[in-house]
Protein backbone atom coordinates (compact mmCIF):
# COMPACT_ATOMS: atom_id res chain seq x y z
CA UNK A 1 0.00 0.00 0.00
CA UNK A 2 1.50 3.27 -0.75
CA UNK A 3 1.08 6.07 1.44
CA UNK A 4 -0.46 9.27 0.67
CA UNK A 5 2.67 12.63 0.61
CA UNK A 6 0.10 14.52 3.20
CA UNK A 7 0.32 11.59 5.57
CA UNK A 8 4.02 11.04 5.55
CA UNK A 9 4.41 14.94 6.19
CA UNK A 10 2.21 14.63 8.46
CA UNK A 11 4.17 11.53 10.60
CA UNK A 12 7.80 13.48 9.78
CA UNK A 13 6.48 16.69 10.69
CA UNK A 14 4.95 14.78 14.42
CA UNK A 15 7.61 12.67 14.89
CA UNK A 16 10.33 16.11 14.55
CA UNK A 17 8.29 17.98 16.79
CA UNK A 18 8.09 15.20 19.57
CA UNK A 19 11.67 15.01 19.00
CA UNK A 20 12.86 18.94 19.48
CA UNK A 21 10.05 18.95 22.54
CA UNK A 22 12.43 16.23 24.26
CA UNK A 23 15.66 17.83 23.39
CA UNK A 24 14.16 21.12 24.85
CA UNK A 25 12.37 19.85 28.03
CA UNK A 26 15.85 17.87 28.65
CA UNK A 27 18.13 20.93 28.21
CA UNK A 28 16.02 22.90 31.25
CA UNK A 29 17.21 20.46 33.62
CA UNK A 30 19.98 21.22 35.57
CA UNK A 31 22.57 18.39 36.29
CA UNK A 32 23.68 20.15 39.57
CA UNK A 33 21.82 20.28 42.64
CA UNK A 34 20.52 23.46 44.33
CA UNK A 35 20.43 23.99 47.86
CA UNK A 36 16.71 25.40 49.16
CA UNK A 37 15.89 28.88 49.82
CA UNK A 38 13.68 30.71 52.40
CA UNK A 39 11.99 34.26 52.50
CA UNK A 40 12.04 35.95 55.32
CA UNK A 41 11.45 39.36 56.45
CA UNK A 42 12.66 42.37 54.98
CA UNK A 43 12.45 40.79 51.59
CA UNK A 44 15.87 38.64 52.73
CA UNK A 45 16.44 35.32 51.86
CA UNK A 46 18.27 32.36 53.40
CA UNK A 47 19.84 29.30 51.93
CA UNK A 48 23.08 26.97 52.84
CA UNK A 49 25.15 24.99 50.46
CA UNK A 50 26.84 22.19 51.58
CA UNK A 51 30.51 20.26 49.62
CA UNK A 52 33.47 18.36 50.56
CA UNK A 53 35.06 21.62 49.72
CA UNK A 54 34.53 24.99 51.52
CA UNK A 55 34.80 26.46 48.14
CA UNK A 56 32.22 24.00 46.66
CA UNK A 57 29.62 25.00 49.78
CA UNK A 58 30.25 28.26 48.47
CA UNK A 59 29.33 27.90 45.10
CA UNK A 60 26.40 26.02 45.43
CA UNK A 61 24.90 28.73 48.18
CA UNK A 62 26.15 31.46 45.75
CA UNK A 63 24.17 29.29 42.80
CA UNK A 64 21.13 29.62 44.17
CA UNK A 65 21.03 32.83 45.45
CA UNK A 66 21.85 34.26 41.57
CA UNK A 67 19.05 31.69 40.54
CA UNK A 68 16.17 32.94 42.89
CA UNK A 69 17.13 36.78 42.27
CA UNK A 70 17.25 35.82 38.68
CA UNK A 71 18.07 39.28 36.68
CA UNK A 72 18.81 41.00 39.70
CA UNK A 73 21.83 40.78 41.67
CA UNK A 74 22.13 38.36 45.01
CA UNK A 75 23.86 40.89 47.53
CA UNK A 76 24.69 38.40 50.43
CA UNK A 77 23.85 40.74 53.95
CA UNK A 78 25.45 37.70 56.01
CA UNK A 79 27.74 34.49 55.93
CA UNK A 80 29.11 31.44 58.03
CA UNK A 81 31.19 28.65 56.91
CA UNK A 82 31.12 25.55 59.03
CA UNK A 83 33.41 22.46 59.21
CA UNK A 84 31.55 19.36 59.82
CA UNK A 85 34.61 16.93 59.06
CA UNK A 86 36.28 13.99 61.11
CA UNK A 87 39.00 15.29 62.38
CA UNK A 88 38.93 18.81 62.65
CA UNK A 89 40.19 20.96 59.56
CA UNK A 90 43.84 21.17 60.64
CA UNK A 91 44.53 17.76 61.46
CA UNK A 92 42.36 16.48 58.54
CA UNK A 93 44.08 18.06 56.10
CA UNK A 94 47.47 16.88 57.98
CA UNK A 95 46.04 13.37 57.57
CA UNK A 96 45.33 13.68 54.10
CA UNK A 97 48.59 14.82 53.24
CA UNK A 98 50.52 12.32 55.29
CA UNK A 99 48.10 10.03 53.43
CA UNK A 100 49.19 10.50 49.97
CA UNK A 101 52.76 10.40 50.78
CA UNK A 102 52.07 6.79 52.10
CA UNK A 103 49.79 5.57 49.56
CA UNK A 104 52.24 7.00 47.02
CA UNK A 105 55.12 4.85 48.43
CA UNK A 106 53.29 1.83 49.24
CA UNK A 107 51.33 1.84 45.67
CA UNK A 108 47.69 2.09 47.38
CA UNK A 109 46.41 5.06 46.56
CA UNK A 110 45.05 7.92 49.03
CA UNK A 111 42.66 7.40 51.45
CA UNK A 112 39.59 9.45 51.24
CA UNK A 113 38.38 11.34 54.45
CA UNK A 114 36.11 13.90 53.24
CA UNK A 115 32.53 13.49 52.39
CA UNK A 116 30.16 15.20 50.40
CA UNK A 117 28.80 17.42 53.62
CA UNK A 118 32.62 18.67 55.10
CA UNK A 119 32.04 22.20 54.55
CA UNK A 120 28.45 24.09 55.08
CA UNK A 121 27.98 27.77 53.93
CA UNK A 122 24.96 29.50 55.23
CA UNK A 123 23.73 32.92 53.62
CA UNK A 124 21.54 35.45 53.93
CA UNK A 125 20.71 37.69 50.92
CA UNK A 126 18.81 40.02 49.03
CA UNK A 127 18.14 40.89 45.44
CA UNK A 128 18.73 44.48 43.96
Amino acid sequence: MITPKWQFSTKLTTTGFLLVSAIGLNACQSTAPSAPVIQRANSTYETTGIGKTKVAAQQQALDSAKKTCGMRQAIVVKDDLKYNGVFDERTGRMVDQVGSIAGAVLGTGKPNLSRDDDYEYEISFRCQ
